[in-house]
């Protein structure tokens, strides 16, 4: 994933690093946690799929922070279908879904260092914050939506349908 926006050089990365660090947050997140059925995994899947199937009119748009929006989204709950599905729970916090995910040991390393991969100038951060930052950028601030590319919005979407396509595959093993 390349991002080109400026706006993100003075982000500060917030997913802890080490595994102690890691266990830590994910202790303080426990709190946020909701406990649900594990068959509700399939009501956030499908949500997921369905704002990644609206996004094509907003390519047609040329509306890249809809496509921004619409592919965190689909991130978010694509994450926490595998967190219903496995754990019980859902988050509604984007930081503790992730930290959820990678403390449960959801996601292969493999996919997780895939995730990783950034422009070097980003890769402290992990495609979840860039997605995250990026939605942020497109839904709420009213002068800096405008700098978003179609490259930026690619790299998002690209990464979205990913990593849906690989909770789908491992919810219905």
């Amino acid at each position: 994933m390349v991002i080109h926006n400026k706006m993100l050089e003075k982000i500060v990365p917030k997913l802890p690093k080490t595994k102690e660090a890691i266990a830590r947050a994910f202790e303080n997140c426990s709190k946020k946690f909701v406990t649900v059925s594990n068959e509700e995994f399939k009501a956030h899947l499908e949500k997921s799929k369905s704002d990644l199937a609206s996004i094509s009119n907003d390519y047609v748009k040329n509306s890249w922070d809809w496509v921004i929006i619409k592919a965190y989204y689909a991130l978010h709950h694509a994450a926490n279908a595998l967190l219903v599905k496995f754990n019980g729970f859902y988050s509604k916090d984007h930081i503790c879904a992730i930290l959820a995910l990678k403390y449960s040991e959801l996601l292969p390393e493999t996919l997780y260092q895939k995730l990783r991969k950034i422009n070097a100038k980003f890769e402290d951060f992990t495609a979840f914050d860039v997605s995250y930052i990026l939605r942020k950028i497109s839904q709420y601030d009213v002068i800096g939506w405008k700098a978003l590319s179609k490259q930026d919005a690619e790299s998002i979407y690209a990464f979205a349908k990913e990593f849906v396509a690989f909770v789908e595959e491992r919810c219905y093993k």
